[in-house]
């Protein structure tokens, strides 16, 4: 069958309401546009979602990441210390690492699930590992039971890298809720969208004005609620320090931090599609299995994303690797369907032998085989809560039409 051409199909949506404009423009009213009472309020909307004493939002997933490791240097986490992490991943997870003064280790992936392999980790683990951090990638949970029996019998912290999906549930469990940090990203393309920014949340309340403090370049003032930013009232502990000459709180800093705070505007959009993340995640799990179902036919030809009994996908994407005996290159498919409306987007890489920027770790080629066929063979196309039943056909339609003219259909 011939597909016509057909509106642009995008890998991310933005969802921009009248809740989030009269947000945006109360902001605007009362000159109060850095972080304040609406960030404080997306927070314990995050909070409640996940049934965590604490979040802390920030800039950026990246931040997120960043900061969840700076602050384990708290705990006795040192600098130079390694952090175990999959190869096939955004690079912004290792370079957290990297912006933490901390070593990656990069352990290869399952091919089926795309995320780090369990069965490989613990061959990584030396005297210097003190963090391990298992990203679900796309959505898809990693086995948590596995890389928490790997964590507690080694001693390791977990930080979870939930960046790409919030919603997801593994074992009926929300993702980011199972180590000792979950962090999440709200860029444009990700599950909710705050046009940039990024949230870390924990069940440990001691970790609260650490994350809060490092936030924000490392000051002595990391109050959950801030009088000055929430209230423009006066705050009863500004003035508390005892340390010589600097009596002022909110330029007194304790530790070297980072300038990674959320502002009014964007928390005024996370608020807005927080208070709808039950129909936004439902709607995007719902075209994940309608997608798969309609593409199923195509498994001897592409490996693809599967939802399975012990887990509820919140999925970014539907990634799809071509099997390494299909005489198909990924960028002869992902032309077609560019062409064809469809926006795609490569799945990332293997970090230490497919990215220049890591060759300084002097891993070869080779190394990890399963991210670099991923990175070599896979793509993946939008199914965000926009996305309604005939996009997705006609995406399947595009798919299914490329294989027979390539004569594999």
């Amino acid at each position: 069958m011939k597909t016509s051409k057909k509106k642009r199909i995008t890998i991310g949506t933005v969802n921009i309401g009248e809740r989030a404009r009269e947000l945006v423009e109360d902001a605007f009213l009362r000159n109060r546009i850095s972080s304040g009472r609406y960030v404080r309020r997306f927070e314990e909307l995050l909070e409640e979602f996940h049934g965590v004493k604490c979040a802390v939002a920030v800039s950026s997933g990246t931040d997120a990441d960043t900061i969840a490791l700076s602050a384990l240097k708290e705990d006795g986490v040192n600098e130079g210390d390694e952090v175990i992490m999959p190869a096939l991943n955004f690079i912004s997870v290792a370079n957290s690492a990297i912006h933490a003064h901390l070593k990656p280790v990069f352990v290869d992936v399952d091919r089926k699930t795309f995320n780090i392999d369990p069965d490989l980790i613990e061959e990584k683990i030396t005297n210097r590992t003190r963090v391990l951090i298992p990203t679900h990638l796309f959505g898809k949970p990693v086995d948590m039971k596995r890389v928490l029996d790997i964590a507690e019998e080694n001693d390791l912290f977990v930080v979870e890298d939930a960046c790409e999906a919030l919603g997801s549930r593994y074992k009926g469990e929300l993702l980011g809720t199972f180590g000792i940090f979950g962090t999440f990203s709200f860029y444009v393309a990700h599950i909710i969208t705050t046009g940039e920014g990024g949230a870390i949340i924990t069940g440990d309340n001691r970790y609260d004005g650490i994350l809060r403090s490092l936030r924000s370049h490392g000051r002595a003032c990391a109050c959950k609620v801030c009088q000055l930013n929430v209230d423009s009232g006066e705050c009863p502990y500004r003035f508390d320090v005892e340390d010589g000459d600097m009596e002022d709180k909110r330029f007194y800093f304790l530790r070297i931090g980072y300038s990674a705070k959320m502002n009014e505007i964007e928390a005024a959009l996370g608020i807005e599609q927080m208070e709808k993340i039950e129909e936004v995640i439902t709607k995007r799990n719902e075209n994940l299995t309608y997608l798969s179902g309609i593409l199923e036919d195509l498994g001897e030809y592409m490996v693809m994303m599967r939802q399975e009994a012990h887990e509820f996908i919140s999925p970014l994407c539907m990634p799809m690797v071509i099997r390494e005996d299909v005489p198909i290159e990924r960028a002869d498919i992902v032309n077609y369907l560019e062409e064809r409306g469809v926006e795609t987007r490569p799945t990332f890489g293997s970090i230490p032998t497919q990215h220049p920027a890591y060759r300084f770790l002097g891993y070869e080629y080779g190394s990890f085989p399963n991210a670099e066929w991923i990175g070599r063979k896979g793509f993946y196309v939008g199914i965000h809560q926009n996305i309604d039943k005939g996009d997705l056909e006609y995406i399947a339609e595009c798919i299914h039409d490329f294989f027979k003219l390539k004569g594999l259909r």
